[in-house]
């Protein structure tokens, strides 16, 4: 049964949207805009998911965005049933129920679309400032293997927070104070290590853009960071950091912005990976394999160092082995 239908079970914004009748021109409408976003949304992550799966190029930067645009993706999915059914409720005056577990995976979806960004920007802005530990010492599987605990830990947290706070059973029940605690800390967390780590990334551009042209990676990185702050932040605050919000066009705009939020990393990555086109018209392959095919690690424009050796007869091994790295290009 779905509670979220009867106004009487929950006090929280989701309670506000849902009561039946409470549809209006205004609330139709962001709804509608929501699901055009979200259509396009899907379309735009399923062809960078199409894309990164037929790559033979397995960096880090490629794992982290396929597990960004699949948790982007399914999230727009929960976004549109959602939305939909607030559209047929608003001219049909009947809440249509839908499983609780469609709640909870909604915003699971969500959370490790946020855990995955904050893997990247921090993993990025470690490579950076600790070039020579990032080379030499960072675990080859190290993006798999965050990717893998970032689903697994957000998926407890909000399978516990659904069973105790009644989105799955009918009660609610003591711990659900403690797990919405939990959620809070957990998304402020995430925002933290996604700030600070932006933070750093962008001085050090700036700092290094003096002398060379920042690289396309780190400015796919900082748009989409700056997207996911304006866009995607108040969805989490008012959900999880505010309470007893009511207002439902609040929430419809925050709805809105959360699904364009979704939507727009492959937007990003299309224009980020037109700069600098050597034609008017390229495929879009290519468009997208100029902004995510960059590897720090890899050596320059994302390829592996070829064996053997390298500038002034230094083998690739030296450079972990004196201690020192050769300069980092940022173009």
């Amino acid at each position: 049964m779905d509670w979220y239908c009867n106004p009487s079970n929950f006090s929280s914004v989701d309670t506000a949207q849902l009561s039946p009748g409470s549809g209006s021109v205004g609330h139709v409408t962001f709804r509608s805009i929501s699901v055009a976003v979200s259509l396009c949304g899907l379309v735009g992550n399923g062809i960078v998911i199409w894309f990164i799966r037929l790559s033979t190029k397995r960096t880090s930067f490629f794992t982290y965005s396929l597990n960004l645009a699949v948790a982007d993706f399914l999230h727009l999915c929960f976004q549109i049933v959602f939305s939909v059914r607030q559209i047929l409720k608003a001219f049909l005056r009947h809440c249509f129920p839908l499983p609780g577990i469609f709640m909870v995976l909604r915003f699971f979806f969500y959370f490790t679309s946020l855990g995955v960004i904050s893997a990247i920007s921090c993993q990025r802005c470690l490579s950076v400032l600790f070039p020579i530990w990032y080379r030499c010492h960072c675990p080859k599987h190290l993006s798999a293997v965050v990717s893998t605990l970032l689903w697994i830990l957000t998926f407890l947290l909000n399978i516990l927070r659904g069973h105790a706070c009644g989105q799955l059973y009918i009660r609610k029940t003591q711990f659900c104070p403690a797990l919405l605690a939990a959620t809070s800390a957990w998304a402020f967390l995430l925002f933290s290590i996604l700030g600070v780590s932006s933070l750093l990334l962008l001085l050090r551009v700036h700092a290094s853009s003096q002398r060379h042209q920042p690289r396309k990676l780190c400015l796919v990185l900082l748009v989409s960071v700056l997207v996911f702050f304006v866009l995607g932040l108040p969805l989490s605050i008012i959900r999880f950091l505010t309470a007893d919000v009511e207002n439902e066009t609040l929430n419809d705009i925050c709805v809105l912005l959360s699904c364009t939020n979704s939507s727009a990393n492959p937007a990003v990555y299309v224009l980020i990976g037109g700069l600098q086109r050597q034609q008017p018209r390229e495929p879009l392959q290519v468009v997208l394999q100029r902004a995510l095919g960059e590897e720090m690690e890899d050596g320059k424009d994302g390829k592996a160092r070829p064996p053997g050796p390298l500038k002034g007869g230094e083998l690739p091994g030296d450079v972990c082995l004196r201690g020192t790295a050769p300069a980092i290009s940022w173009q």
